[in-house]
């Protein structure tokens, strides 16, 4: 009787007794297993400083210079900010300890222990990594990233240059045969090959002069040879992009004609063609990358305004683009001289 009344307390206490759960193990706890692989998340554990932080991983070891994104734990969608891994060292317990640097964060958003750490693959879409413009990726020869991730190398011909410049042996062409080449990250050349076998000699340069986190200037020349004739065109070019908010980049552009010919005007739908124009527009990044473009340019010659209304939708190498356009806002007729015109453009960037 005795013996059965031992045997019977040691099962109960053995039924009872629970093991003290570890303090790392309670942060990884609260996964969502639906939105990403847990092979791919480490969490935040300390906050350092304003711009240093400290994570614990259970499976992956980050690599020193990795950048990684930050998911919040309320919000497991919505990526909102970017680091970079200073320091990881292995733990004895098979864990991995390190210290993460903060490189971009959304002004509505603030690293939270908790947060979770994601390493995203930027070759192809991403749900979870939203349409901002501190998610623009800046990187160069060898970075396999989509193309909605990085900044507009053009607006489309119908509107003009932007500021960037494509990364190192990257190309950019369109379905008329106008073909970019990224020489350096800060030097690009093209040209419209079409018109080169008419006997128009054509190509223009862009040359990136300041990159800040905020601000890009390029200066560029453009030339083109008339066909049938002896003339010619030069334009000098100036473009400042300056991100005003994490949704909006203004774009301002500028082409000075310092060689032209008698009938410039009536091509002034293209920019940079010999005439002379100041252009202020605005890029809207929307959450799926899309683009909004819209803004007003002045024409120097005719001493007319016109603007310009942009969808541009982007996949990984595709840009597919419709425009309304005017070359002179008072003229109510159909002209890409003098009134209004749309335009439909298509580029690919590899």
């Amino acid at each position: 009787m005795i013996r059965f009344l031992l045997l019977l307390c040691l099962v109960q206490i053995s039924c009872t007794h629970q093991p003290v759960e570890k303090e790392d193990s309670k942060i990884f706890s609260n996964y969502d297993l639906g939105k990403a692989d847990p092979k791919e998340l480490a969490k935040v554990t300390e906050i350092l400083s304003n711009t240093r932080l400290k994570f614990i991983s259970l499976v992956i070891k980050p690599l020193v210079d990795e950048k990684l994104s930050f998911v919040s734990e309320d919000k497991k969608i919505a990526v909102y900010g970017t680091g970079i891994v200073k320091r990881i060292s292995s733990m004895p317990d098979g864990k991995f300890e390190g210290e993460m640097e903060i490189i971009s964060l959304s002004p509505k958003h603030t690293v939270r222990v908790g947060d979770q750490i994601v390493r995203l693959d930027l070759s192809s879409e991403q749900k979870n990594y939203l349409g901002r413009a501190d998610h623009i990726i800046s990187g160069g020869a060898g970075d396999a990233v989509s193309s909605r991730y990085k900044a507009l190398f053009t607006q489309g011909l119908s509107i003009g240059e932007t500021a960037e410049t494509l990364w190192k042996d990257e190309f950019l062409f369109t379905y008329y045969g106008q073909i970019f080449y990224g020489v350096y990250d800060f030097i690009s050349i093209g040209t419209v090959l079409p018109l080169n076998l008419v006997g128009s000699a054509n190509g223009v340069l862009k040359i990136r002069l300041h990159r800040s986190a905020t601000n890009i200037v390029s200066t560029g020349l453009s030339y083109t040879k008339i066909p049938n004739t002896d003339s010619a065109t030069f334009n000098i070019n100036f473009m400042w992009d300056s991100i005003s908010n994490e949704d909006l980049i203004t774009h301002n552009f500028m082409t000075l004609a310092v060689v032209s010919y008698q009938k410039a005007e009536d091509a002034s739908a293209i920019k940079s063609l010999g005439t002379s124009s100041l252009q202020t527009g605005y890029e809207f990044i929307m959450n799926d990358w899309s683009r909004i473009l819209v803004g007003p340019n002045f024409n120097f010659e005719k001493k007319s305004v016109g603007g310009y209304f942009s969808y541009l939708k982007i996949w990984d190498r595709t840009h597919l683009q419709f425009s309304i356009n005017s070359t002179n806002i008072r003229s109510f007729k159909l002209s890409p001289s003098d009134g209004y015109y749309a335009f439909l453009d298509a580029y690919w960037r590899y």
